[in-house]
């Protein structure tokens, strides 16, 4: 459940049936993950897209939106500089701090604008959506281990967390795109916003270009 006072209309999502997570790339060559649960932990939907009108086409033609929660993940801005700052500013983002750098550049955002418009315009119409921030869930969740993220060891290591740690034993033995893992999570996330009876609580972190960021309260 959701335990920040200031959402008091999303607190309580009872009736909610279904669970989507997208785990959005950051462009169209980096795939998405789609992954869709019932409350009893039942793999609806696992699909990978690509392009945003992939994203537009699959969201229109979901059945039964009202009767779910959709999680999308927060895709890293491409054009950000890869270097040892760019750790650091998932924490800290000193680099902000400064009026002598132009903070308009797109360089400097963590985080990518990919489909936001349309994501706004589907809460507009009612539909419960959110955003997440992977790195920071699968940290709450304890599956921040010790290999290189993404790397085919830390793909299997969250795999194997999900079907035996999680109870997602529909899970097959065999790996699976990493991208379809994270949307997973997503769609986990959205079974705790809407369940009384686990461990986890989520509340509200920030919001995203209109869009509460929800997370893991630790």
């Amino acid at each position: 459940m959701i335990t920040n006072s200031n959402l008091k209309k999303n607190i309580k999502f009872e009736n909610k049936l279904f669970f989507v997570g997208i785990s959005l790339g950051s462009n169209s060559t980096n795939e998405t993950g789609v992954a869709i649960l019932d409350r009893n932990l039942k793999i609806i939907t696992l699909d990978k897209l690509f392009s945003m009108e992939d994203v537009r086409f699959f969201l229109k033609r979901l059945v039964g939106k009202q009767n779910a929660i959709i999680n999308i993940a927060l895709p890293e801005n491409p054009q950000m500089l890869n270097a040892k700052w760019k750790l650091i500013s998932r924490e800290y983002q000193l680099i902000q701090s400064s009026e002598l750098i132009n903070h308009d550049s797109d360089w400097i955002q963590r985080y990518s604008h990919r489909g936001c418009d349309h994501f706004l315009e589907l809460k507009e119409q009612g539909i419960d959506i959110f955003r997440y921030d992977i790195h920071e869930l699968k940290h709450a969740f304890g599956l921040s281990g010790i290999y290189k993220d993404r790397s085919p060891v830390d793909c299997k290591a969250l795999q194997s967390a999900l079907k035996y740690k999680f109870g997602l034993r529909e899970l097959p033995s065999n790996m699976i795109p990493v991208s379809q893992l994270e949307a997973i999570l997503g769609a986990y996330l959205g079974l705790i916003m809407a369940s009384n009876d686990t461990e986890y609580n989520c509340k509200v972190k920030t919001q995203y270009q209109g869009i509460e960021v929800i997370g893991i309260d630790l």
